[in-house]
């Protein structure tokens, strides 16, 4: 479009408007920038300079004006192209040929000099070009590109577009030799790939590529992702197309898997509606396996956190090994996870969750594999199952706040929680009455809240009862073998944290008045277990009652000081001649310094207990003096404490 610039005529330069006619024709004919600038340069060196600076912003505006409308025109043949390929694909032409379009298509409106699409090859984990435009080689449509390779790679890892202004040395992608060698000869410098994405799978890239330096417009980049969008869904179509031409011509059988959905969808429907009915009148665990062992015809199962069984039979032919990998990779992947059994069953396992944290599994085994309805069944039943968890832990929270608050008033010798007025604070089923134990856990270097957690659900039983205090987790219980319940409190606590942890066991206590003061004993007795490297044993309180008073708040090497002031000479002689000469003689003391008794409690003969203290008497020679009997007998016991004897 040819546009004069010379003004004709004597009195043209004289005529105002004469430069507005001429930008008027330059708008109309879509003239080039340059000839804006041209009619700008005339006006600043021509007679009417002085009113140049006016008509110079004029020109600039109608210069933007051209390239706004360049700028829609472009967008109205981005648009154009996508509306095309859009009906290509609604017309459902055949699939190559509307990924040729789409390919022709990125190629003209990124201003490329090559486009081409690369999909992915599931069978072979790699990618094939299937359709190119503008490439001169031969070999670069047969270019087979590894998952983890090249720019193909980039976009498939990250599901998000990729560009480089220098291919061939961009070192932010692992290069292949062939690859370089077909980009190579097709001169690529530039290249942009943009993922064909398809729920969370990428199908195939989307590249355009330039033999020159150059950079991609996030416009360009939105534009071809639009088209790598309407590239996937020509493959889906493509190959759910193809399913549906073989569903045609096996009728027969699509009939048949039809109606087999239909019974699947109608059972997941009432599966559905049974969950959502024990949810509703708030059934329990139990209830919950019963009900999908009868809908899923299998036998069901629920383990806890800790895979310990909760309710069901758990499959005795497979190991616990395969379940906790089963259960770790169903948590992973938010599905069911298959395990063949030794005797040809099948058992799924979902693991159950409560937000990101893992609550338990639940199991069904079966002769057969579960259907894909059935698989739906049980994972949405898992997913009942933490919903069930989750309102049962928080009821046990709330009924732990009680307990909690109980407990404290308990210690501090404020409220007496069994009474009647009180006790129907307890939970259901609780009932405590005096006398009562008091055991304390030393928490140690472990949070007390992960301790009671830990315990609550061993040691549900009608009369116990914890919970954390000053640091501590303080079981109350009136049971009649406090002794055993710490057992079982040891191996709750190590089987959870593979650790061992000190238990301390009160007296009977008759009455609230005495409460406060055998909690501060036990405390005490804690203490002074602390200080003689003695953690992780059970003890009763009374044992240590004296030592504990006689060294509260003394210093760490204080108990040390007194027994080798008292018995020094005695120990150090056992330790050198690994003789038992210090065992020897607190058995000799506990015994009412009766030789019989003493030798007795040693599995000595007489003889031998009278040569061992005549011992003792050459290296104490002291040891019997009335006045230093009772400290030689305290050092004796807290050096047997110490060594855990």
């Amino acid at each position: 479009m040819g546009v004069q610039l010379t003004p004709k005529g004597p009195d043209r330069s004289l005529d105002p408007t004469a430069p507005y006619r001429r930008l008027l024709r330059l708008l109309a004919d879509n003239a080039p920038m340059s000839s804006f600038d041209r009619l700008a340069e005339e006006i600043a060196s021509g007679p009417g300079a002085a009113a140049g600076p006016d008509l110079l912003a004029d020109i600039a505006v109608a210069a933007r004006l051209r390239d706004t409308a360049e700028q829609k025109r472009k967008r109205e043949g981005e648009l154009t192209a996508l509306y095309e390929t859009a009906r290509d694909l609604a017309g459902l032409r055949d699939t190559d040929q509307v990924l040729r379009a789409i390919v022709q298509r990125a190629k003209q409106l990124a201003g490329s000099d090559i486009a081409y699409l690369s999909a992915a090859d599931d069978e072979h984990g790699d990618f094939y070009v299937r359709a190119t435009e503008g490439v001169i080689s031969r070999d670069f449509a047969t270019i087979r590109v590894p998952r983890n390779i090249g720019v193909c790679g980039s976009v498939a890892k990250s599901r998000s577009p990729f560009q480089s202004s220098n291919y061939p040395a961009d070192t932010q992608f692992d290069h292949d030799r062939g690859i370089d060698r077909a980009t190579a000869g097709e001169g690529i410098v530039s290249i942009l790939g943009v993922p064909l994405a398809l729920e969370t799978q990428v199908i195939g890239v989307l590249f355009v590529g330039d033999r020159y330096a150059r950079s991609y417009t996030p416009h360009e980049i939105a534009v071809l992702s639009s088209l790598a969008t309407f590239a996937a869904l020509a493959i889906e179509n493509a190959r759910l197309l193809e399913e549906a031409q073989r569903a045609l011509r096996m009728a027969r059988q699509a009939n048949a898997a039809l109606q087999a959905k239909a019974e699947d969808v109608e059972e997941a429907a009432v599966a559905h509606e049974q969950l959502t009915e024990l949810i509703a009148r708030g059934g329990s665990l139990e209830d919950l396996t019963r009900r999908v062992s009868n809908l899923l015809r299998g036998e069901a199962c629920m383990l806890d956190d800790r895979r310990r069984l909760t309710c069901g039979q758990l499959p005795v032919q497979l190991s616990d090994e395969d379940i906790a990998k089963a259960i770790r990779d169903s948590a992973v992947l938010g599905r069911s996870v298959p395990l063949q059994g030794s005797d040809g069953t099948v058992t799924r396992v979902a693991a159950v969750m409560g937000g990101s944290a893992r609550l338990g599994a639940l199991l069904l085994t079966r002769p057969k594999e579960l259907s894909g309805s059935e698989i739906r069944t049980l994972e949405r039943s898992a997913l009942v199952s933490g919903i069930v968890l989750m309102s049962l832990e928080r009821v046990a929270q709330a009924t732990y706040r009680t307990v909690a608050d109980l407990v404290a008033a308990l210690l501090r010798g404020a409220t007496d929680p069994f009474s009647p007025e009180c006790a129907r604070q307890l939970p259901s089923g609780v009932s405590l009455s005096w006398p009562i134990t008091l055991l304390l856990v030393d928490a140690g270097e472990v949070p007390a809240t992960r301790i009671s957690s830990a315990l609550r659900s061993a040691l549900s039983a009608r009369d116990t009862i914890l919970a954390e205090f000053n640091g501590d987790v303080v079981i109350v219980t009136s049971a009649g073998n406090p002794s055993g319940l710490a057992d079982r409190v040891c191996e709750v606590l190590d089987e959870a944290f593979h650790a061992r942890f000190s238990i301390v066991i009160s007296a009977p206590i008759p009455a609230l008045e005495g409460v406060p003061v055998a909690y501060h004993a036990l405390r005490r007795a804690c203490g002074l277990m602390g200080t003689l490297g003695q953690q992780g044993r059970i003890v009763f309180e009374k044992t240590l009652s004296i030592y504990a008073m006689l060294f509260e708040r003394k210093g760490e090497d204080a108990i040390e000081q007194f027994v080798m002031s008292a018995v020094g000479p005695i120990i150090a002689h056992d330790r050198r001649r690994k003789s038992r000469l210090a065992a020897t003689l607190l058995a000799f003391m506990d015994n009412g310094h009766s030789l019989q008794k003493a030798a007795a409690a040693m599995g000595i003969h007489v003889n031998t207990m009278r040569q061992r203290l005549e011992s003792i008497g050459e290296i104490a020679p002291n040891w019997n003096e009335a006045g230093r009997t009772l400290d030689i007998h305290l050092a004796l016991r807290l050096h047997a404490i110490g060594r855990g004897a």
